[in-house]
């Protein structure tokens, strides 16, 4: 994992949140009211202590869950100190012991609490000790393809359901608002020289 993280990193290469996707596991925030009930919890083979997840949620931290067919196959405990976040606890599921798998699960949740980390300027993530570097991203160019789509279907809908020409008009302000919130973003991890550790 480290190795593959440390590549990840150097490579310095964009990438999009979807190619961070686990092919036939879901993801999910795991919530406080989901560790009380114990429900998903209760799916695992491995054992967590519940009342220590819900200190980590109630002190702004995250719990990051990977569920198979309903069943909780990994679980992620990534604390908060401030604007500082470190994940150093990992449970899996006993048949993904030495999986491949497991990787594209590390690297999923490390882009995850680099993302959180970068929505402050004084925010760091950790991961199993070592630090990430920070996390930046651009979005990409207009997509007018959208836009158009968006105006034909917004202007018919408003100018029928409104029986009038100024519809069109809405239509086509809706269609042209639609375009931006089609723009990709990709991110990229920053070249960083320091090992900082956790304070």
């Amino acid at each position: 994992m480290e190795q593959q993280l440390r590549n990840l990193f150097i490579d310095n290469k964009p990438f999009s949140v979807e190619g961070l996707n686990v092919q036939g596991y879901s993801i999910i925030d795991i919530s406080k009211r989901q560790v009380k009930k114990g429900k998903l919890l209760s799916t695992a083979d491995f054992q967590v202590d519940a009342d220590h997840l819900l200190e980590v949620l109630q002190n702004s931290g995250k719990v990051y869950g990977y569920t198979r067919k309903g069943i909780l196959k990994a679980l992620y405990v990534a604390t908060a100190d401030g604007h500082q976040y470190s994940c150093d606890e990992i449970y899996c599921s006993s048949d993904l012991s030495g999986e491949p798998v497991t990787d594209l699960m590390d690297q999923q949740v490390v882009f995850l609490m680099a993302q959180r980390a970068s929505y402050y300027k004084d925010g760091k993530a950790f991961f199993r000790g070592n630090k990430v570097p920070k996390l930046t991203s651009k979005t990409g160019p207009y997509n007018w393809y959208w836009a158009i789509v968006f105006a034909i279907l917004y202007s018919v809908v408003f100018s029928t359901t409104l029986k009038s020409p100024i519809g069109i008009f809405a239509g086509i302000m809706m269609g042209l608002a639609m375009g931006s919130c089609f723009r990709s973003t990709s991110y990229e991890y920053e070249k960083e020289e320091s090992s900082d550790k956790p304070e």
